[in-house]
C-alpha cells in the first residue's frame, strides 16, 4: 500500500476521534489498536478474546477501496456483509450502530436443535458427533455438531480441530443450499478443500468420518 494512502487513511480515523467513542471492552472482549498496514490492508482495531479463540478486526482494503469488518472463530475468518461500505463516514455509522451486537454475537452459541436452518438435520442427537474425541492427532475438537457456526453462504461449521499454535485445523461443513456436506484443510493461512469430506447426507458423511477423519489429521501435521 502505497504511503499517500496509509496517511490518508490514518488521518482520516485520528481525526473522526473514533477511539474516544468505543469502549476499552465489550462483552469480554478488549479493544486493540492498531492503526498500522498489512500488504494491501489497514487495520484500525479489534476486539480480542483470547481464550476463546475469537476476535473482530476492522480495516480499509486498498483492493476492493471498501472499509471491512471480519471476524475470527478460532483460525477460520470470514468478513461481516453487513458492514461493508466505501465511505468511512458511513463506516464510522455502522460501527457505532452494530460493533457491540456483532461482537456479542460472536460468543452467541447456536444450538443445532433450535435453529431454523438445520433443526431437520438432528446435529445434536447424532450419537458419532456426540461421541467425538476432544483430542485426536494432537488437534482439540472446537467446533462440535450440537453447537455449530454460521458462517457464509449458507454455510455452517459442524466439525472442527485446531491446533491453534501451528494454525493447523480441519473442518467440517454443513450447507443449506446445497443440502450437502463438504471438509476443508487450513495450513498456514492457506484453505485446502478436502473433497474426501464430501458427502450428500449425515449417515455417509459418518461412515467418511470414522474411515478418514484422524488419517486426515495426521497428514495436515504432516503437510504443516
Amino acid at each position: 500500500m502505497k504511503t499517500e494512502i496509509i496517511d490518508k487513511l490514518a488521518a482520516e480515523f485520528e481525526a473522526a476521534n473514533f477511539f474516544e467513542k468505543i469502549p476499552a471492552q465489550i462483552d469480554g472482549y478488549q479493544l486493540k489498536k492498531i492503526l498500522a498496514d498489512d500488504g494491501d490492508k489497514f487495520f484500525y482495531f479489534a476486539y480480542e478474546n483470547i481464550s476463546m479463540h475469537r476476535s473482530l478486526t476492522t480495516y480499509f482494503h486498498d483492493e476492493t477501496k471498501e472499509y471491512k469488518v471480519c471476524v475470527n472463530i478460532g483460525l477460520t475468518e470470514f468478513c461481516l456483509t453487513n458492514f461493508f461500505t466505501d465511505n468511512f463516514n458511513h463506516f464510522t455509522e455502522i460501527l457505532i450502530d452494530k460493533l457491540d451486537a456483532a461482537i456479542k454475537n460472536l460468543s452467541a452459541q447456536i444450538d443445532a436443535d433450535s435453529d431454523f436452518f438445520i433443526a431437520d438435520k438432528k446435529f445434536s442427537t447424532w450419537q458419532y458427533g456426540q461421541n467425538l474425541p476432544k483430542n485426536l492427532a494432537g488437534f482439540e475438537l472446537f467446533i462440535t455438531p450440537q453447537f455449530p457456526v454460521r458462517i457464509t453462504n449458507g454455510s455452517y461449521i459442524i466439525i472442527n480441530y485446531s491446533d491453534f499454535n501451528a494454525n493447523l485445523e480441519l473442518s467440517i461443513f454443513y450447507n443449506v443450499y446445497s443440502d450437502t456436506f463438504s471438509g476443508e484443510s487450513q495450513i498456514g493461512g492457506v484453505h485446502n478443500p478436502l473433497y474426501i469430506f464430501d458427502a450428500e447426507n449425515l449417515s455417509d458423511l459418518e461412515k467418511i468420518l470414522t474411515e478418514n477423519l484422524e488419517r486426515e489429521l495426521k497428514q495436515i501435521r504432516i503437510d504443516g
